[in-house]
């Protein structure tokens, strides 16, 4: 017999930037002309590169939870990196729950929090509040 272990968190992480994809894509980006995944010069990946004409927006980095210092760090640098490259300074984090505005490496950043709350219509069906992006 054999057991298949899973990270819990990765997974949560992933539902959630399927989830802003797709509220990405409501709001009428386009993937490949106007929304794009990026990969910095040292590797680091953005999960979400939003650009209007042949200006960079906005970075988006998508983490389910942030309070472990290691993770922060990771996801901050991602940023303020690509926001060097791109010379972009609207970024911004999208968590499960941690919210806040924070300064990184000189850079402003804002975090906010997504906690998907579902709602049942007379039909019976769930679907999810408008995400705040």
């Amino acid at each position: 017999m054999q057991s298949t272990a899973f990270n819990l968190s990765e997974n949560l992480g992933r539902l959630l930037g399927n989830q802003v994809f797709v509220e990405l894509l409501r709001r009428g980006y386009i993937p490949g002309q106007t929304l794009f995944y990026y990969r910095t010069r040292n590797d680091k990946e953005i999960d979400f590169v939003t650009r209007k004409g042949s200006k960079v927006e906005q970075l988006i980095q998508v983490c389910y939870d942030m309070t472990s210092e290691k993770t922060r760090k990771r996801e901050l640098d991602a940023l303020v990196e690509a926001a060097e490259e791109f010379h972009c300074d609207n970024l911004l984090v999208i968590t499960n729950i941690q919210q806040e505005e924070t300064k990184w490496k000189n850079r402003k950043i804002k975090v906010i929090s997504k906690i998907v709350n579902f709602t049942r219509e007379a039909s019976g069906l769930c679907h999810f509040e408008k995400i705040d992006i």
